[in-house]
Parts: C-alpha cells; sequence; structure tokens
C-alpha cells in the first residue's frame, strides 16, 4: 500500500505541472482513473495497515448489544446491517465508504478549481490519507461538508443544510458545520482583526493549559465538559489523540497559510470566491484546537481537523498569489510533498503504537 500511495502522489503532482496542456477529454479520463485507484486502495488495504482499521474491525463484527454499536452513527449501522446481510466482510465496508466519499471529493474539485490535478494533489498529501484511510466516517462528512460550502457561497442554502444533515448521519461531529450558517461572504476590515488575533491569542490559551470549561454555566453544558475534564485528568482518554501542536508541523504550516489568506484575501477570492468562507471555517477549526484541547485532546484534534479540510481551498488559492505560475507550482507541489512525507511518517509512527 505504500508504494501505491508513493506513485499515486507522485503521478498526481507530475500531471498537474502539465494539465494546462491536456485536453479536457484527456483530463476527464485520467481524472476518473485516479479516482478507481484510489477507490481500490482505500478498500483493499488490509487490518492493522493504518491506525483506525483495527478499531472499525471490531465494529463491524460487534454484537448488536455491544456499547460501541449503540454509539455510532445510523448510517454505519446500515451500512454493517446490509453488508452483514451478504455475507462480506470488514472490507467491503472499507469499499463502502470508499465509493461514498472519494467522488464526493473529486467532482467538488472538478467543479470548483480550474486546477483539478494540482487540487487533487493537495488533497493527497494528507486529507486522503486521514480521512479515506483512517477516520473513513468522517471521509464521507468532509466530502459532504466540501459540498454544503459550494452550495452556501452559491447561495443555495437549502441544498447546503441538506449536506450538513446528510453528513451528521455519517459522523455526528458535522453536526459543528452548521456553523457556517452564521458566517457572511465578506470581510470586512473589523473581521480581519478577530481573525487575526484568533490564532495568537489562542496559542497563548493553549500553551498556559486554559480550561474554557470553567466558564461554561453548567445548564448550558459545563456539567458534561466538566466530566471530559475528569477523564483527562485520570488519563482514561482516547489513544489517538493526535500529535502534540508543539512537533505538528502541518498545522504550524496552516497557520502560514491563514495568516497569507487573510492578508492576500481580497486578491485570492477573484480567483476562487469560496476563500472568505474558508478562512472563517478554518478559524472555526483553530478555536476547537487551542480551546477544546484542554478538555479533550481527541474532540480538540478531530474538529480542527473536520474543519481544516477547507485548506484544500485555500492552498489551492495560494497558487494565484505568486509569479511566474511554473514557480507558484513548483512551490506549492513543493509544500505538498512536505505534507506527504510527514504524513505518512506519522501513521508509521501510529502504526508502532498499536
Amino acid at each position: 500500500m505504500v508504494i501505491s500511495l508513493i506513485l499515486l502522489f507522485f503521478i498526481c503532482l507530475s500531471l498537474s505541472f502539465v494539465e494546462e496542456q491536456l485536453k479536457d477529454s484527456e483530463k476527464r479520463i485520467i481524472y476518473i482513473v485516479l479516482g478507481f485507484v484510489m477507490i481500490m486502495i482505500a478498500g483493499m488495504r488490509e487490518v492493522g495497515s493504518t491506525p483506525d482499521s483495527v478499531s472499525y474491525e471490531e465494529m463491524f463484527y460487534a454484537k448488536k448489544g455491544d456499547l460501541m454499536v449503540l454509539l455510532r452513527e445510523p448510517s454505519f449501522t446500515f451500512i454493517v446491517d446490509t453488508l452483514h446481510s451478504l455475507a462480506l466482510g470488514v472490507n467491503a465496508l472499507f469499499f463502502v465508504y470508499a465509493i461514498l466519499s472519494i467522488p464526493l471529493h473529486l467532482t467538488f474539485f472538478w467543479k470548483v478549481s480550474k486546477l483539478p490535478f494540482l487540487t487533487l494533489t493537495i488533497y493527497l498529501s494528507y486529507y486522503y490519507m486521514m480521512h479515506d484511510l483512517v477516520q473513513i466516517r468522517c471521509a464521507v462528512a468532509s466530502g459532504l461538508f466540501l459540498w454544503a460550502i459550494y452550495l452556501y457561497v452559491e447561495k443555495k442554502k437549502v441544498f447546503a443544510l441538506i449536506c450538513i444533515l446528510l453528513g451528521i448521519l455519517f459522523h455526528y461531529s458535522a453536526a459543528a458545520g452548521l456553523v457556517m450558517f452564521m458566517f457572511s461572504n465578506r470581510l470586512p476590515q473589523w473581521q480581519r482583526w478577530v481573525l487575526y488575533a484568533i490564532v495568537p491569542v489562542g496559542l497563548v490559551a493553549y500553551f498556559t493549559h486554559f480550561d474554557v470549561s470553567m466558564l461554561i454555566p453548567d445548564e448550558l453544558g459545563g456539567l458534561k465538559l466538566m466530566k471530559y475534564r475528569n477523564m483527562r485528568d485520570k488519563g482514561i482518554e482516547d489513544d489517538q489523540q493526535g500529535w502534540r501542536l508543539e512537533i505538528n508541523i502541518l498545522i504550524w504550516m496552516n497557520f502560514v497559510l491563514y495568516f497569507a489568506s487573510i492578508y492576500y484575501h481580497d486578491y485570492l477570492v477573484k480567483h476562487m470566491k469560496y476563500v472568505t468562507i474558508a478562512i472563517k471555517l478554518q478559524a472555526v477549526g483553530f478555536l476547537f484546537l487551542f480551546f477544546a484541547y484542554s478538555i479533550s485532546k481527541v474532540l480538540g484534534n478531530r474538529m480542527n481537523d473536520y474543519f481544516s479540510v477547507v485548506t484544500i481551498l485555500l492552498w489551492t488559492a495560494s497558487y494565484y498569489a505568486f509569479r511566474p505560475q511554473i514557480l507558484s507550482k513548483i512551490l506549492n507541489n513543493a509544500i505538498s510533498t512536505v505534507r506527504f512525507i510527514t504524513s505518512m511518517l506519522g501513521y508509521a509512527l501510529s502504526l508502532l503504537w498499536l
């Protein structure tokens, strides 16, 4: 699988340099073939070859009375029950989620990007591994979230809401995506200063271990947050809590992207009109990272990952910030390569700890 991932990534990276020279029909055929390969890699992987795969095998074969069965989303229950009725194994589960998630993402990239292979390279550098090979339920939810962003900006808010609601059926955390309906697709100056302040203020809160749950009244959820805090203090927490911020180069790269996107907003939005909403949603992700982390490391990291899928749009838009264009592609792909190598190393270390 590792060799397949490396080949897939560098094929997409190479295609991104020549995609303007390809005919639309050629691009479409290659794009479809790459999507098929991505589905095959995700579906055929062995249990234990990626983080979370063992957990999914346990969930797949769990008895109906088990707690993990009661807590899983309706879509997962339906898919598992259907596969059981067909006498299929856990790899069929991987295939189903890949067939749902990957076309959602690839059709979205084709719709919003003038450079779909560049955008696909960005996706493969991190989110394909993190979602389609690990957090497979969140993979479908994030694909629906991206389509919700597109529909929201296109002023089709009812359909955007439907996408979010469908996402909740696949992963309960998708409910947080409803925050998008609080935002406008404009960025006045006062909002820029607020957005700028989130990261430095958040870093202070993170490194001083500020506990936001202490400020929330019990009747508004403070008691629930206190339970999370007690679990944290007793060391009862999910092992898959992610890398600490101090050593997570991927998040620090997103900080730089975030500040640059705000600073060059007026220019970038001329080339990609989804930049404004993407910046605001990334800010929400950072708020979870900084302020929820003290309550639950899993909650902070997972929610930041869910919202940070918008960086696919921001990294794609960053292509237009440099001239000549070949230099922009070299820089963007160099960053994607760093992300890809870091992600591969991160998952390799995760597997050693299983």
